[in-house]
């Protein structure tokens, strides 16, 4: 199946509502364990002298669950969207989660050095961000940018099913009962993701195939590594 973008950010109000009040716990919850497991591997610990990016944050779920994870991080989301930030800056409130805060920044900026984010993170996580991309490569030039030196990166996102049909399988397969909102975006999605064999190129192509990439199932990819 050939690719089709999507709308890089999300700012319609019911899509955006939709999204937040959806339940993403378990995608959310393996970039977590991604990064624990991977720290673990490399024998390196995080403390309060280190700074994570979660790229493209959305309404903040995975930067809340990894600020709560290591609470001596500081940890920024960073996102286009106006809209998804105040959702993520709502739950912050509510929560009181110190380490956390959230930037408006659109992430092509930073590839393209409109922008010139002043801090470099120790750590860069992202989930589901890649396929909003109309341009892949901008979002990794943005993360070249944002990274120290042997920064770690935990990238999670969608596989672009082989076929429409296959697309719209996956989407009742995992969404049967969600908000129909919620069900179109997640098909438009899978439509606008990409292979495993093309992230393994994009990444060669942007200097950055030290990373590896591989599938994790039917629905998602990972990209693990250090830079």
């Amino acid at each position: 199946m050939k690719r089709t973008p999507e709308a890089e950010l999300m700012q319609i109000p019911s899509q955006v509502r939709a999204y937040a009040d959806a339940n993403f716990s378990r995608s959310d919850s393996m970039v977590v364990k991604s990064l624990e497991k991977f720290l673990k591997k490399i024998g390196r610990t995080l403390n309060k002298n280190d700074l994570i990016f979660d790229m493209a944050c959305g309404p903040g779920n995975i930067a809340e669950r990894i600020s709560k994870n290591w609470p001596l991080v500081n940890v920024v989301g960073i996102d286009g969207s106006k809209e998804m930030l105040n959702e993520a800056e709502n739950k912050l409130s509510e929560n009181l989660t110190k380490n956390l805060s959230y930037e408006l920044i659109n992430i092509n900026s930073i590839a393209t050095g409109e922008i010139n984010f002043p801090s470099k993170a120790d750590v860069l996580v992202s989930n589901s961000a890649l396929h909003h991309f109309h341009d892949p490569y901008s979002f990794w030039g943005a993360l070249k940018k944002l990274g120290k030196t042997e920064c770690i990166h935990i990238h999670r996102d969608l596989i672009r099913p082989t076929s429409e049909e296959k697309a719209f399988e996956i989407k009742e397969k995992h969404l049967s009962n969600s908000p129909e909102i919620l069900k179109n975006d997640f098909y438009a999605s899978l439509k606008a993701s990409f292979t495993v064999e093309e992230v393994s190129q994009q990444l060669s192509d942007s200097g950055l195939s030290q990373l590896e990439v591989f599938q994790v199932d039917d629905l998602y990819f990972e990209i693990i590594g250090c830079i």
